[in-house]
């Protein structure tokens, strides 16, 4: 009857409701143990920034407009931002959790660069007339195949927009592998390692977007909305130990 009905529908929900919860604690810092012998975040962050001035240095991405974000603890134990040469701003309001030792917090345009400028969108009416060879990434994965690839590096893609970014059917954060293409509804984004690539899908997986989405009947999360989005950055070695144990859970709990 209607009871079973309500137990059916619940267990169907209950793996990605797990899942949620796995991931929720994850980006806490609750799901493994924190090693004290890990390199810190902080140094990771440091890396990082070396690498994007170097970037920026061979004009492959832009400066960071307003300056770069650097958020710290302040003496009377707030979060404060201060960005190029702009006064610190304590941001304690925007910090949903406390994180672990060794952890930092980051805006998402401090911990990636964006690659979205070398993105070319290809009409459906051009594609028909293509060689099927290499894939064809859109808002959601991969679409089709052409016959030419922009990429060849991992990289993290995610959607820019599309019903999905508030309905959340399929994950919005996603790696793209081999050589493929990417058309202009998913943005695209390097990093320092593919492991860290892979910690910010499994973030902006576990998150709501609504925040950063503008436009109800076309949502979009455009770049300057995405880069505003704030980090829990574990160190490097402990983002393996998370990505490793989420997903163990995954199979336990999906059974796939």
């Amino acid at each position: 009857g209607r009871l079973e009905d309500e137990r059916e529908a619940l267990d169907a929900t209950l793996p990605e409701r797990l899942h949620k919860s796995v991931l929720q604690m994850a980006v806490e810092g609750k799901l493994v143990p924190q090693d004290p012998a890990d390199e810190p975040a902080s140094a990771l962050l440091d890396r990082i920034r070396e690498e994007r001035a170097k970037l920026i240095k061979e004009k492959k991405i832009k400066a960071p407009k307003g300056g770069e974000s650097v958020i710290y603890l302040g003496s009377d134990g707030r979060r404060y931002e201060k960005r190029g040469k702009g006064e610190p701003v304590c941001i304690d309001d925007e910090i949903p959790f406390d994180i672990p030792e060794g952890w930092e917090w980051a805006r998402f345009e401090s911990v990636l660069y964006n690659r979205d400028a070398e993105r070319i969108p290809v009409s459906v009416a051009e594609r028909e007339k293509l060689e099927k060879r290499y894939d064809y990434y859109g808002a959601s994965g991969a679409i089709d195949k052409v016959d030419k690839y922009l990429f060849d590096k991992p990289l993290l893609l995610i959607g820019e927009d599309g019903a999905n970014l508030l309905a959340r059917t399929k994950p919005i954060a996603f790696m793209a592998r081999g050589q493929y293409w990417v058309n202009n509804h998913a943005h695209v984004l390097d990093g320092l390692s593919e492991v860290l690539l892979e910690y910010i899908a499994l973030f902006i997986n576990s998150i709501s977007l609504a925040p950063y989405v503008t436009g109800t009947a076309q949502p979009k999360m455009n770049q300057a909305k995405m880069n505003s989005i704030l980090i829990p950055l574990p160190p490097e070695e402990e983002q393996a130990r998370i990505l490793k144990r989420v997903a163990e859970l995954k199979v336990l709990v999906t059974n796939r």
